[in-house]
């Protein structure tokens, strides 16, 4: 499991060259990874959101790797995108998500933004 993040944007700097400053947009991605041989099955991950940050609603997608995160969550645990493969929710100030199995030399990413405080 690794979560990355970058600064998209933020107040003063616009997209060039942005910090990680009031106002500004943080993206999170969380990629879990299968390195074995063979399929992980019932894959649930959770993180908490910083404090420092605001989660931003409807910014929560996923995929098999941050790059290719772009299937839409509806940010809540229930319907059809909780098993297209893989779901995600947030609720409170976490972060989670599941997939019913990855197989060998794949993985499952979740990907979300958050602003500033």
């Amino acid at each position: 499991i690794a979560k990355s993040s970058e600064v998209l944007s933020d107040p003063v700097n616009g997209t060039t060259t942005p910090m990680m400053i009031p106002g500004a947009v943080v993206r999170y991605c969380i990629l879990i990874s299968n390195a074995g041989s063979a399929t992980t099955t019932n894959i649930a991950v959770t993180d908490s959101v910083p404090a420092t940050v605001t989660f931003v609603p409807g910014s929560l997608v996923s995929g098999t790797s941050c790059a290719t995160a772009t299937t839409a969550e509806d940010d809540n645990a229930s319907g059809a995108d909780e098993s297209d493969p893989f779901g995600a929710q947030f609720a409170g100030t976490t972060v989670a998500g599941t997939a019913s199995a990855i197989g060998p030399a794949s993985g499952f990413a979740i990907r979300f933004n958050a602003t500033v405080n």
